[in-house]
């Protein structure tokens, strides 16, 4: 009776570590990018509410120029990612410091499993952007 009970549980404990490991990327989290967001001070619930591919232009255009300019202000380069495919996280931001009625949102970059990349935003029609080392 004792083996049946021992298998049960080396099966949920087996279970458990291939979620643990896999989980993540089956359910389109990225703790990566959660971390690299809190390395820059933002709190953000742990789901993204959006996830899509994009594809960072060669040569930039004058909106990749610009938004590469805010990368620069947080130390980031988008320049060697040039003409890559890259999936945008977008998460809601849960701290930030001043108040707005509109939803803030962070989005972060990932090229190969790095972050590279990201901003702090609304999407309202007045709304802003600004990088992640703060706002201008």
């Amino acid at each position: 009776m004792k083996r049946p009970a021992a298998y049960i549980v080396a099966a949920t404990v087996t279970a458990f570590l291939v979620f643990a490991f896999f989980g993540c990327r089956v359910l389109g989290i990225s703790t990566t990018a959660l971390d690299f967001l809190k390395s820059y001070g933002w709190e953000c619930e742990p789901y993204p509410i959006e996830k899509s591919e994009v594809i960072i232009p060669d040569p930039f255009d004058l909106v990749y120029e610009s938004y590469n300019k805010l990368q620069l202000e947080a130390g980031l380069d988008l320049r060697p990612y040039a003409g890559r495919k890259c999936m945008r996280y977008t998460y809601r931001v849960t701290n930030y410091p001043q108040k707005t009625d509109d939803e803030v949102r962070a989005n972060v970059l990932v090229c190969g499993g790095e972050c590279i990349g990201g901003d702090i935003c609304t999407v309202a029609i007045d709304g802003f952007m600004h990088s992640l080392a703060g706002k201008k």
